[in-house]
C-alpha cells in the first residue's frame, strides 16, 4: 500500500500535470486511502481474534467526544435532508476509562451504517445514558435510524464477518464485526432490533470504568484518528449539465458512486455529451429529459437499481429506443438474465478496461442509427429490430403527418402535442430513430406525396405545391429539385 500510496502523492505534487491527469490521481489517492482503512480493519479484526489487539484506556468524556464526532455528520446529514439529533441526559456523568481510537470507530461506524441506509427526508437519533445494572454504573447508548427494516434471518448473522445484508451497498461486511469486537474489548455488549415503524436501532452497553477521570480535551480527541466520512456521502453534487453540446452524441451515466461516474465521464467526454445521475430515479428523469443517444447504469444501486431502471425506461414510449449498457461487478447468469429480460442492450463487467467500454459504446450506438429510410419504404420496419412501442409511434407519427399535410402552419410544437411529447422529447425521439429531424421529415413526407400527385392527377405545380402544404410554389420547387434532382416542370414535361 505505501508503495502505491506514496508514489501517487508525490505525482500529485508536479506542477506540470494538466487537469485530467490530476483528477485521476485524486481518484487512485482517494480509493487507496478506502482501501487502506479496509485493509486496517482486517488486521485489527485478526488481531482480536488471536488475542494480540492492543487496548489502551485513557481517562474520557464519553459525552463531550460524541458531540464532537457528530459535526462529522452534520453535512452528511444536509445533503440527503436527514434529521439527525443527539439526545443525553442532563446532569448526568459520562466519565469513563476506555481506548478512544476504538470507541470513534465504533461510533463512526454505526452512524456511517445509519446515514447509508437512511432514505431522503428520514431521521438518524443517537441517545446517550447512564444507569445501573448489578450495583454497577453503566453507559448505554443507541444509534436509530428511519426507513430501514433488517429480517430477523439478518440479524442472527448481522455480526458475522464478512456478511452483507444488502448487496445493493457498497461495503465490505467487516464493519459490524469489528464493531462487535471492540464493544467487547470494553467488557460491554451490542444489540441490535428493527421493525417496520421504528427503522433499525442499535444498543451498545459499555461498563463505566473508574480511573483516573480527567477527561481527554478537544484537540486531543480531533486528532486521535484521521477517518473520514468521504466515502460515505461525497462533496457536493456537481452541475454535469453546463456546456450541453446537442451537435454530439449524448451518454447518460447512472451510478450511485462519485468515482465510477468521474471516471466514465473522463473516458467519454472528449466524444460525446455526458449527462451524470446519481441514482435510478434521477436516473429515469434525467432520460426523459434529454433523451440521450446511450444510456451506461451500474446494476447495484440502492433504491431503484439498474435493472429495474432498464425495466422502465425501456417501457416509456420516449426512452424505449434508447440502448441501454449495465455495468455489474457480479458475474452470476442469473443477474445477467434479469437484465436482458429487462430490456439491457449490453453487459460490461467490473473492473473494465477502457477501450472495451469505449469499444461497446461507439458499437452499441451505430448499431442504433436505423430506420433511416422507413418513410420510403414499408418493408424497413418489419426489417429492423425495433421495440414494439417503437413501431407503434413510428406508425402513428406516419399518420399524422399524412393527415395533416396540407396544412402550412403545422409545426414541431404541434406535432409533439398530438404526440403526447414536448417539442424537445420530440425533436430528439425521431432524430435518435431516423437520423431526421421531425421537420425534415415532414418535409419529406410533402415532397414524396408531392411527386405521387405529379404523377398521377392533373393539377399543376402551384396547386400540388398548397396542396401538400408549401407556403409559396417557389418555395415548393426549390424543395423539390433538392430532394429529387430535378424540378416539378422538368418531371412533368418528362412524363409529358
Amino acid at each position: 500500500m505505501t508503495l502505491v500510496a506514496d508514489p501517487v502523492e508525490q505525482l500529485l505534487a508536479d506542477k506540470s500535470l494538466n487537469s485530467d491527469q490530476h483528477r485521476m490521481l485524486m481518484l487512485v489517492q482517494r480509493n487507496v486511502s478506502i482501501l487502506l482503512r479496509l485493509v486496517n480493519q482486517i488486521l485489527d479484526f485478526r488481531k482480536y481474534e488471536n488475542g494480540k489487539m492492543e487496548y489502551t484506556s485513557l481517562p474520557l468524556d464519553l459525552l463531550s467526544c460524541f458531540e464532537s464526532w457528530n459535526e462529522s455528520f452534520q453535512a452528511a446529514a444536509r445533503k440527503k435532508h436527514i434529521h439527525f439529533s443527539f439526545d443525553n441526559m442532563p446532569d448526568t456523568d459520562y466519565h469513563t476509562l476506555g481506548d478512544v481510537e476504538k470507541l470513534e470507530r465504533i461510533y463512526f461506524n454505526l452512524l456511517s451504517n445509519a446515514f447509508k441506509f437512511t432514505p431522503e427526508n428520514g431521521r438518524v437519533t443517537v441517545r446517550l445514558l447512564a444507569f445501573t445494572k448489578e450495583g454497577q454504573r453503566w453507559l448505554r447508548f443507541t444509534v436509530a435510524n428511519t426507513g430501514s427494516l433488517i429480517s430477523a434471518e439478518h440479524i442472527r448473522n448481522i455480526f458475522d464477518r464478512f456478511y452483507k445484508i444488502d448487496m445493493h451497498h457498497a461495503g465490505s461486511g467487516i464493519g459490524l464485526a469489528l464493531v462487535k469486537a471492540f464493544v467487547e474489548l470494553h467488557g460491554g455488549a451490542i444489540t441490535v432490533e428493527s421493525d417496520e415503524k421504528q427503522g433499525t436501532v442499535f444498543t451498545v452497553e459499555l461498563p463505566a470504568q473508574t480511573g483516573h477521570l480527567n477527561s481527554l480535551n478537544e484537540e486531543t480527541v480531533a486528532s486521535i484518528t484521521d477517518y473520514q466520512v468521504d466515502d460515505l456521502l461525497s462533496a457536493e453534487d456537481k452541475e454535469l449539465e453546463k456546456g450541453y453540446d446537442s451537435s454530439k452524441p449524448s451518454i447518460l451515466i447512472i451510478d450511485d458512486n462519485e468515482d465510477i461516474r468521474s471516471y466514465v465521464h473522463g473516458l467519454l467526454h472528449s466524444e460525446y455529451t455526458v449527462v451524470e445521475a446519481a441514482n435510478g430515479s434521477e436516473g429515469i428523469r434525467k432520460a426523459m429529459k434529454y433523451v440521450p443517444d446511450l444510456i451506461i447504469s451500474d446494476v447495484m444501486m440502492p433504491g431503484i437499481d439498474g435493472v429495474e431502471c432498464c425495466r422502465r425506461l425501456k417501457s416509456e414510449l420516449q426512452t424505449c429506443h434508447i440502448p441501454i449498457m449495465l455495468l455489474t461487478a457480479c458475474s452470476l447468469d442469473e443477474q445477467r438474465i434479469q437484465g436482458y429480460d429487462g430490456g439491457a442492450d449490453s453487459y460490461i463487467s467490473k473492473p473494465f478496461s477502457s477501450q472495451l467500454l469505449l469499444s461497446r459504446v461507439r458499437n452499441l450506438i451505430d448499431s442504433h442509427r436505423r430506420l433511416k429510410q422507413f418513410f420510403g419504404d414499408g418493408q424497413t420496419l418489419a426489417k429492423e429490430d425495433v421495440c414494439d412501442i417503437d413501431k407503434d409511434f413510428v406508425e402513428r407519427f406516419k399518420a399524422l403527418i399524412e393527415e395533416k399535410l396540407g396544412d402550412s402552419n403545422l409545426n414541431v410544437e404541434d406535432l409533439g402535442k398530438n404526440m403526447g411529447l414536448s417539442r424537445v422529447q420530440l425533436y430528439r425521439k425521431i432524430k435518435s430513430l431516423t437520423n431526421y429531424s421531425p421537420n425534415e421529415l415532414l418535409r419529406i413526407a410533402r415532397l414524396k406525396k408531392a411527386a405521387s400527385l405529379l404523377a398521377s392527377s392533373d393539377m399543376n405545380v402551384a396547386e400540388i405545391g398548397y396542396e401538400v402544404g408549401f407556403s409559396s410554389p417557389s418555395y415548393f420547387t426549390k424543395c423539390y429539385k433538392e430532394q429529387f434532382g430535378e424540378s416539378p416542370t422538368d418531371f412533368l414535361k418528362r412524363k409529358g
